[in-house]
Formats: C-alpha cells, structure tokens, sequence
C-alpha cells in the first residue's frame, strides 16, 4: 500500500512539473541554456549600456559553445568589445584590390571595426602601467568612475570571473577624435581603399568610409585616387548622405576642391566651381589663404591669370610667411597687367608696419617694396608720390625711402624723377653732410637726363661756383665769401668762421668726384656738348685755384678724359692732338632684376580631417540589418564581480 502511494505522488509531481513548463530532475530545477542569439542580444545590449563585463561573459559562454565553428557574428561583436575597451589593433591587416569582396554582412561590419581600431592606434597612448589585478573595491577607490572590467581572456567552465582594470582607455577615447590622415600608413590607405570599393553604394557606412578614403589619399598626395574615392562618396549620396555629420560634409566639399586642384584631368572650370565653394567654408584665415593659393596657382597655370588675382582677393592677407607670399604675388600679377593703384595698395599695407631693417631681410618685402618703387619713377614725381613713399613704412623713414626710390630711378632710367627727389632730399633733409650727397646726386641725375639749365646750376653750386660773374662782382664788396667756398664750403664755414681755409672740405671734394665720375659717361653716351663743356670749365677752375686736394688726381683724370671728347675750342685740341682714339669711358651695366622668392608650404593647418567613427552596429545582436552608427561611449560603465 506504501510503495502504491509513493508512486502515485511522483506521478503527480511530474505532472505538475510539465504544466510549469520547467523541468525537473527529483525535485531540482534544472536551467535552460540560453540560445546563440540571446546571447548575442545579450552582448549587444551590454555593449550599447557600456556593461563590458554583461558583454564579455555573454560572448566568452558562445564562443565556449561553439569552440571550432566559424561564426562571424561572434567574431563582429568580439571585435567591437576590444574597440569599446580602446584596446587597438596589434597589426594592420594584408589586403589588396585582387582580393575577393566581402559579402558576408557581418564581415563587412567586422572590417569596418577593423578600421576604426587601427585608427585607435594611431592616437593610442601606451598604457602608463600594465594592467593590475585588483578586487572590485580597491580598484573603485582608486580611480572612482572611470573604471572598465573586462574579462580575462581564457575562463575555464567552473572559474567565476575576476575583474581586472584596465587603465588604457580615457575619459575621452581616441576613436571619438578625428585623427590626422598624413600619420596613417599605406597598409591602412590600402585596407580603407579595398573595403570602400567592395561596399554597395545604398550601405550606410558606404559615404564616410569612401570620404575616408578620399581624406587618406588627398593627405599622401594621391588625387587621381582620392577623385575615384569621392566619386563613391557621389553614388553613395554625396556630402549631403545622412550618415555624415556637418564636420564631414565640410571635408566633403573641401577634398572635393583639393582632389579637383591637383589632379590635372579636371577640367579648369570645374576646379573653379569646387573651389569656390570650398571657399565659402567656415575655414581658419591660414586655411582659408591655403587654399585661395593652391587654386590661383591652377588657374595661373591654366594661363588665367586675372581669376586668380579674384581668387587671392584684396589685401590684407596676413603677416605670416603665406600672407607675405600671397601679397608678393598680387603685387606682381597688378605690375604685369600694369593696375598701378592695385599694386600700391597692395604694396601699402604689406609695408606700412615694417622698418628697411625687416624689408630687407624679408624676400617677398623686398621684392614688393622694389616693385612699388618701379611704378612711382615710371611717372613724373609729384607731391603724391612723396607721400605714396611715406606709406610704404613708418614715418620716421621717410627720407630713407625717397633716397631709396631716386636711387632706383637713377639705376633704372628715370633721371628726371631721380632728380625732381634729389632736389626735394636736398631741400628737406636737415644734416649738412646728406645734403652735399643729395645735391651731387641730383646734377648727376640731370646730367643723365639732359636737364641743361639744371646741371649747370647744381654742378656750379657744387664747386662754388654758381653766378661766376656775380660771384667775382661781389668778390670785390666781400672778400670772405670768396674765402667760404661757396654754399657747401660756407655750411662747414659756420664751426670755422676764424681760419681761413685753404682747401675745401673732404665730403665738399667726394661729391664733386662723384658728380664728375658719374655725369661725364651720360654726358659722353648723349654727345651733350653744352654740358660737357660745362664740366670741364668747372673742374679746370677747380683744379686751378683748390689746390692740391685727396681727390685732385682722380679729378685730373676725368677732367683730360671729358676733355678729349669735346669736338671743338682749345681744350678739345690740346688733349686730342696727336691722339688716334679717345679714352674710353666705362658705364653702368643694368640687368634685369628677378626676385628669389620662395613660395612657402600652403598647409590647411588640419582643416582636412579624417571622418567620425566608421563602426555601424545593428539593432538586434543576431540580426546585421537596421543599422545604426556607433560611437563609444565617452565615460564607460563598470561592472562587478561575478
């Protein structure tokens, strides 16, 4: 009867087992385990709430399951807990163009996980110490919040799993930040490449990988493929594809400009139409004269010149070494299209802050400082072209510079303007010693251009001689100012009014070499006898009653040689008698100038930045469709202890 009982109470707790829906094993309830894809949803949703250790021991339990099968969603979401643990790539994946396209979804989606970690490495800090094994509670008061727990890499069936910081990934992991595409290497260019060309331009990762791989070729000077790149991105929807965010639609458009500059097949006018809208970006002003310079140097060599004086614009351009260089090349496209107030304006504002110290030591100063002076002496002098001098720099130089400007006119034969400034030295310049070397020069300057009346009265003033008939008249009333010297002689007069001088000055006699040396080769080239004969009475009178002076030998000898190349009176034949040839008289040589000036590196300064994460992760673990673009989370969660 016993034994009948007992059986019938096993029959009915069996029963009442299966309406559970549980099974159980002589009263213990015995646990179902989970399936492949709760696993995999497991591991999603750990990874989407930054639950490393959820994810970890989800992912660690199938790939236990299903140890020597090929799954490769597990290998997807594997891959994606490294990167969500910042840990990089160790080494860049080998592909190639000859190697089969990845159909797989889950394939796809592991290369671009891929990708994004090999980036990681690029921007990676080593970890300052390895890892440490540590319990929960120690590693929370250590570094309080910012704490990951992944897993250890092998777990054995009945080993509870131990947390172990990991201190690599910052608070702001580096697969958030846009990296620098010049510091990625060809394996990575090539693994960027191959994976853009095998996505179907309807994927969602297909825009940023091709804009990617666009950003890599343009930052290794490769344009032909960075224009097959983005002309994927244009399958694929353009800058204006959702998955891109406003950063990446401004490099869209901006390695569009600088794929179509480089690269010579584009046509011209498409380059313009890029260009301009690159340019209407929100760039940073170097970046901005960056890129104006590289599309006025295309247009320059497509013989447009005056499109790309549009595209560099007004000044100012800047006071770095670009800027300076961009002002240089306006300066001289307004000189060959002769715009004269361009260029002065140009000119204006890239001088007026820097002294002749910086002009000259700077090549593209001194090269717009050369030209600006060029284009005053082309025109006669006036009171606005002095005060044109005076803009080209600070004030205080001003004499400097107009110095500087009728010494060019002087070289680049413009005597009359070199004169006219000379003359205007001469009468503004207060120290006794520069006027004597202005006024030596504007008869020098007169006598190159056939001022007559100008000469004469200059070179007479020189040599003191000026009025000689009024000269000897008053000489009779005055003696002493006989005994002066003339007007230079009696400016030194006023420190020695009590000796009498038996010679005259030093400077007084260098001027007058210098008059003598420079005027009698123009006077000679111009066969201007009125003049020529001018200057040898001068010096005779001179060489007669001065004495004997530092430079009387020198004068002597220019005085025969002016001498023989007079054609008529006394002194022509005395030096000519006998004679089978004149001295020959040795001029100036004018070469042409070319400015040896540099054209410096037109860096964007980073504006051209690589995209934002290229992971894209599906909705459901187990299922590759719906897919939505992830990024890490900034502050990952810890786990605990299991």
């Amino acid at each position: 009867m016993r034994a009948r009982l007992l059986c019938v109470a096993l029959l009915m707790s069996c029963a009442g087992s299966q309406r559970s829906g549980g099974a159980h094993w002589l009263g213990a309830r015995v646990p179902v385990p989970p399936t492949r894809e709760d696993l995999l949803d497991r591991a999603a949703d750990g990874i989407a709430r930054g639950d490393l250790v959820v994810a970890g021991d989800a992912l660690t339990t199938l790939a236990d399951r299903e140890r020597k099968r090929p799954d490769r969603a597990l290998d997807f979401w594997s891959e994606l807990l490294a990167l969500a643990r910042c840990e990089p790539l160790p080494r860049v994946p080998r592909v190639s163009a000859a190697d089969p396209p990845l159909v797989d979804p889950w394939d796809r989606l592991r290369r671009l996980v891929q990708i994004e970690r090999v980036r990681l490495a690029r921007n990676a800090e080593p970890p300052k110490e390895p890892p440490t094994m540590l319990t929960p509670a120690r590693a929370a008061a250590r570094t309080p919040g910012r704490v990951t727990w992944p897993l250890e890499p092998e777990r054995w069936p009945d080993e509870t799993p131990v947390p172990v910081l990991v201190e690599r990934c910052p608070a702001n992991p580096p697969a958030l930040a846009r990296n620098q595409p010049e510091h990625a290497t060809d394996p990575e260019i090539a693994l960027v490449s191959v994976a853009a060309s095998t996505l179907p331009p309807d994927h969602p990762a297909a825009a940023p990988l091709s804009l990617e791989a666009a950003v890599l070729d343009l930052a290794h000077a490769r344009p032909g493929r960075a224009v097959t790149a983005l002309a994927r991105l244009d399958s694929a929807g353009g800058a204006a594809a959702p998955p891109l965010d406003p950063g990446e639609r401004r490099s869209a458009v901006l390695a569009a400009a600088l794929a179509a500059i480089d690269d010579p097949s584009i046509p011209v006018d498409r380059v313009v139409a890029t260009g301009r809208a690159a340019l209407l970006l929100d760039l940073s002003p170097p970046a901005q004269r960056a890129l104006a310079l590289r599309l006025a140097d295309r247009l320059t060599a497509a013989q447009r010149p005056n499109e790309a004086v549009a595209i560099l614009g007004p000044p100012p351009h800047g006071e770095d070494a670009l800027g300076r260089y961009i002002a240089f090349r306006q300066t001289e496209a307004h000189a060959r299209a002769n715009r004269r107030a361009e260029l002065l304006a140009e000119a204006r504002e890239a001088l007026h802050r820097h002294g002749r110290q910086e002009v000259a030591a700077d090549p593209a100063l001194s090269a717009i400082m050369d030209m600006a002076l060029r284009t005053l002496r082309a025109s006669p002098v006036s009171p606005e072209t002095m005060e044109v001098l005076e803009a080209l720099g600070p004030p205080r130089e001003r004499l400097e510079r107009a110095e500087d400007f009728a010494a060019a006119a002087l070289d680049g034969g413009a005597p009359l303007s070199a004169m006219t400034t000379f003359g205007w030295l001469y009468e503004n310049d207060t120290e006794p010693r520069r006027q004597l070397k202005h006024l030596a020069r504007e008869c020098v300057a007169a006598a190159r251009g056939g001022a007559r009346a100008e000469f004469a009265r200059t070179f007479h003033l020189l040599a003191g001689q000026e009025g000689s008939d009024e000269s000897q008249k008053n000489l009779k009333a005055n003696p002493k100012k006989a005994d002066d010297g003339g007007l230079i002689a009696s400016l030194e007069a006023e420190q020695h009014r009590d000796r009498r001088r038996a010679t005259l000055s030093v400077d007084w006699q260098q001027a007058l070499l210098v008059v003598a040396r420079d005027a009698v080769t123009a006077l000679v080239d111009s066969d201007d006898q009125p003049d020529l004969a001018t200057l040898v009475a001068t010096l005779k009178r001179h060489l007669d009653a001065a004495g004997r002076g530092p430079v009387d030998d020198e004068l002597t000898t220019l005085y025969r040689a002016a001498s023989a190349h007079l054609k008529s009176g006394p002194r022509a034949y005395a030096e000519t008698v006998g004679a089978e040839h004149r001295p020959i008289l040795l001029g100036n040589i004018l070469v042409g100038r070319e400015y040896a000036v540099e054209r410096p590196q037109a860096d964007l300064g980073g504006a051209l930045e690589e995209t934002g994460t290229l992971v894209f992760v599906p909705s459901r673990g187990s299922d590759p469709s719906l897919l939505h673009r992830w990024s890490p989370g900034v502050a990952l969660a810890s786990g605990g202890a299991r």
